[in-house]
């Protein structure tokens, strides 16, 4: 059984500047396929813990859903970190 996993990123979140929803977008629409959410993960804007994080669960071959810390302002390092996790 694959294992599923998803990174909500983004100091905002931590902050409380903004709400999580993606997390209950992600659990529903799995369960509607028969499918459950393993794992949830809360990372700020540190590129080395997104680095690092992404890195563990390639590594696992978890399928991951990322959302966040990749628009268009400068403390948004997700793009450049994934391309750094192998």
């Amino acid at each position: 059984m694959q294992t599923f996993g998803i990174y909500i990123i983004g100091d905002e979140i931590l902050s409380g500047k903004r709400q999580d929803a993606p997390l209950q977008f992600v659990i529903q629409a799995l369960s509607k396929r028969g499918l459950q959410l393993s794992w949830a993960n809360y990372l700020g804007d540190v590129p080395k813990q997104i680095t690092a994080s992404l890195k563990a669960s390639m590594t696992r071959g978890d399928i991951v859903f990322s959302f966040g810390g990749i628009g268009a302002t400068p403390d948004d390092y997700t793009r450049q970190c994934a391309t750094r996790r192998i």
